[in-house]
């Protein structure tokens, strides 16, 4: 069992850290490798909607990534290249939900578009407080990744008492 270690600064001057099999990891690196391993999780073991939920949603991790501002500057104004991943991603996660045989995309699809919509009260709003829009755009990436993990494991357990699991909604049953 690894010792996992929090260590709760004030935000935003040091951003929380964690301490796992004697690394220190900040937040930003926790959530990296927590959505590395569902995504890996869910292309070596989950149906087409998982595996293209969790490479889109790596994708955009990383996206987001390179074209977030420095961690200073983090959540004070309206951040474009976030916005637009965020809309991209939310785009794929529509007509993956749209297409699925499955019911927990649309959840996952509704946790982004909460996430999605802080870009826009931020664009409304300037004044909207920074850590208050940092909640509201990054507090649904964990759970959306829960999501994805559970539907994994539900996919691969209907595989194993079936057989087969129908991946889209308008895939033939007699076509396994």
């Amino acid at each position: 069992m690894p010792t996992v270690r929090f260590a709760w600064q004030r935000w935003p001057e040091r951003p929380v850290s964690v301490q796992l099999w004697g690394v220190e990891l900040d937040r930003v690196w926790l959530f990296y490798t927590i959505q590395a391993a569902a995504s890996a999780y869910a292309l070596l073991r989950g149906g087409a909607p998982e595996r293209l939920t969790g490479l889109a949603l790596l994708l955009a991790a990383v996206s987001t990534g390179l074209v977030q501002r420095n961690i200073p500057v983090l959540f004070v104004g309206l951040e474009g290249g976030v916005m637009i991943v965020d809309l991209i991603l939310l785009a794929v996660m529509i007509t993956i939900t749209l297409k699925a045989d499955r019911f927990w995309p649309a959840w996952a699809t509704a946790l982004h578009a909460l996430g999605t919509g802080a870009h826009l009260t931020r664009a409304i709003s300037p004044d909207v407080i920074r850590l208050v829009h940092a909640v509201l755009s990054a507090a649904w990436s964990y759970p959306i990744v829960l999501l994805l993990v559970i539907g994994t494991v539900r996919h691969s357990r209907r595989i194993r008492a079936r057989g087969w699991d129908l991946d889209w909604s308008r895939q033939d049953p007699t076509l396994r």
